[in-house]
């Protein structure tokens, strides 16, 4: 017969063992298993992951037919976690100028462009006026758009969704883009503001390079629609209207806002 004493010892012996598997098992997990919820990756995780995005989503969206002004990344607070626990969106834009009528021709070619594993998709309503775009980079990085089937400016929005906060956020400077390309030079030139210092925006692109655009704003020259003919003579234009002027020339995109008495020119490379 068993000694009472001797299997109560036995189980307690199983228990203890028991109890040092899955403490070594969730060790483990911490430093291997991905995330299952966004607030297991903090702001300081996500940052670096959106911008490595932009630059995947960048590279896929240029090409010809299209103009791209790359937004600044945003650090957005007060957002909620839970009703009791805020945090911070990363977020960054992607403005795509295109021209009449080929805002859906423009997303099918952007959604191919991704990577597989984005599994980027396009979808519309009944009457195929209204326009979704959605993609996931990973890592609860989310791209998003919305737009009607007749725009001719899509704007596609990278997202980290809400994190928890942190004191170190690597990644959140850009890169170093270098000198502007010569078209933006020319646009400048010929609108007047040759000297004006420009904002720039970058991300590194998937192949090593860098992405970037370069952004000033100036004082409305007279007769702006008859410089912009003349900058843009040999170039394919988007769009020239009122609201915004958008060609190639090469492998650079420009784009010209009047705003007021002011015009926002940015290139983009």
């Amino acid at each position: 017969m068993t000694d009472p004493r001797k299997r109560r010892w036995w189980l307690v012996g199983l228990v203890v063992a028991w109890i040092a598997v899955l403490g070594g098992l969730s060790v483990w997990s911490v430093g291997h298993e991905k995330a299952s919820v966004p607030e297991q990756r903090d702001i300081a995780d996500a940052v670096p992951e959106l911008q490595q995005a932009a630059g995947v989503l960048i590279t896929a969206a240029d090409g010809d037919g299209r103009a791209l002004v790359l937004g600044g990344l945003e650090l957005i607070g007060n957002c909620r976690i839970t009703p009791l626990r805020s945090g911070v969106v990363a977020a960054r834009d992607l403005t795509v100028y295109v021209p009449e009528g080929a805002a859906r021709t423009a997303l099918e070619a952007i959604a191919d462009g991704l990577p597989p594993g984005y599994r980027a998709e396009l979808a519309s309503d009944k009457g195929g006026t209204r326009l979704g775009f959605h993609a996931d980079a990973g890592n609860f990085i989310g791209i998003d758009g919305k737009a009607e089937a007749t725009a001719k400016v899509l704007t596609l929005r990278l997202s980290s969704g809400c994190r928890p906060d942190s004191d170190r956020i690597p990644g959140e400077t850009d890169p170093d883009a270098g000198a502007p390309p010569a078209a933006f030079q020319a646009v400048l030139a010929a609108l007047g503001g040759g000297t004006a210092a420009p904002e720039v925006q970058a991300v590194n692109r998937p192949d090593g390079g860098v992405a970037a655009s370069w952004s000033v704003e100036l004082d409305e020259p007279a007769d702006l629609a008859g410089r912009l003919r003349t900058v843009s003579a040999g170039a394919a234009l988007l769009r020239s209207d009122a609201s915004a002027w958008a060609y190639r020339a090469g492998d650079t995109s420009v784009v010209v806002v009047p705003d007021g008495k002011n015009v926002r020119v940015t290139a983009t490379q």
